[in-house]
């Protein structure tokens, strides 16, 4: 690790943390004199903001552990109609001052990536609601920084993963990506096995209300069509997990680009009388789904039905439905095609993993694209 002689030591401050009682200090030290508006004060989502470096130490100067100082950070939600905002969003307020930043282009590198990863690890409790932070940003490092914070800039991923550790001993690996997807993964999963479930208990129910004539249906190779086509598709999902773990990666791409929007209050309020009635629970990281997953799950519910319909005994109405069956195909088929070439043109919120920065085309892995490095003087 650069720099591990001091980052390693509890005692000794990393990235310029101050002490308890000392707030004020570490602004200072970083603004020196004669640039003391030079930086420019914003709001950013933290899961926005990129590491300078691979390595921190999970403690901060006279603070303790990062994971203690998190409870601390308090979520204020501000109203939507403040500064033009669509929704509501809310605004993690740190007992630290706030975070200083290099500002490329549209990127932002933290220079306290300590407390970045505190900030992220708030954001993620309350994932997939908005928030953001208050930081301090400027193009370049103050001269009088250059040798203090250039040890910083050692990031081999891009900025997106941190790992925290001591001289002797790994924590944690940190991707507020990784941790995303895991979440929304859980998420997907459990709807797509509930409606799974659902497909598997009708053609039961239908077996035994086949006598009665109720269902519909001239004989029973329908409902054993389609028990035996749940039952295949769920066994294709869990032997080839990639294909949802694909598809809530774009999905956690989606509500970054602010395109799935967070349910409004009449939903709201019928959920949570439906949990007051069947007794469930609310899961606190179960979101709106994206396009792309709406059209996946509607898509995977067509085609299991597509078997009850074609098994209608009378030819009129298997027609109509089928007709009915075949709109809907055509249309969600559309609005697939579309989001999927959507999801895949749009860049990258992140790269989990990624190659160490100016690497080339060695070891017979192809070109990759040229890493960006950014100097802590800010240029290219």
């Amino acid at each position: 690790m650069d720099g591990e002689s001091k980052d390693d030591a509890v005692g000794d401050p990393l990235e310029g943390e101050e002490a308890p009682g000392d707030e004020g200090e570490e602004e200072d030290d970083f603004n020196g004199a004669g640039e003391e508006d030079e930086w420019e004060e914003l709001y950013a989502n933290p899961l926005k903001v990129r590491f300078t470096q691979d390595k921190i130490h999970p403690f901060f100067y006279r603070r303790g552990p990062i994971v203690n100082v998190v409870p601390k950070i308090r979520p204020v939600m501000r109203p939507s109609d403040d500064q033009g905002e669509s929704e509501d969003v809310v605004e993690l307020v740190p007992p630290f001052t706030p975070i200083h930043c290099l500002k490329k282009g549209e990127e932002l590198w933290s220079l306290d990536n300590r407390r970045l990863y505190a900030m992220q690890l708030a954001a993620m409790e309350l994932w997939p609601q908005r928030c953001c932070m208050r930081i301090l940003s400027r193009s370049r490092l103050p001269r009088h920084k250059f040798k203090t914070q250039y040890r910083k800039f050692n990031t081999t991923s891009e900025g997106t993963t941190i790992s925290v550790c001591a001289r002797y001993q790994q924590f944690d690996t940190w991707s507020w990506f990784e941790r995303a997807v895991e979440l929304e993964w859980y998420i997907f999963s459990q709807r797509l096995g509930s409606l799974l479930l659902a497909f598997e208990i009708v053609p039961v129910l239908g077996a035994l209300l086949f006598r009665t004539g109720m269902t519909g249906f001239s004989t029973r190779i329908p409902l054993v069509v389609g028990f035996v086509l749940t039952f295949a598709t769920d066994f294709v999902r869990q032997k080839v997990p990639m294909m949802e773990r694909r598809i809530c990666e774009l999905h956690v791409q989606a509500v970054m680009d602010g395109e799935v929007r967070p349910w409004g209050p009449c939903w709201r309020r019928m959920q949570s009388a439906f949990r007051r009635v069947t007794g469930g629970q609310e899961d606190p990281n179960a979101g709106p789904m994206s396009p792309l997953q709406l059209c996946v799950t509607m898509g995977i519910a067509l085609l299991l039905l597509l078997p009850y319909v074609l098994g209608i005994g009378k030819a009129r109405l298997r027609s109509s439905l089928l007709s009915i069956w075949l709109g809907n195909a055509c249309v969600l088929a559309a609005q697939l095609g579309s989001a999927v070439r959507g999801a895949v043109a749009a860049p990258r919120v992140t790269s989990p993993v990624s190659e160490p920065l100016g690497r080339g085309e060695d070891e017979g892995e192809g070109p990759s694209v040229p890493a960006k490095l950014l100097s802590p003087k800010g240029r290219d």
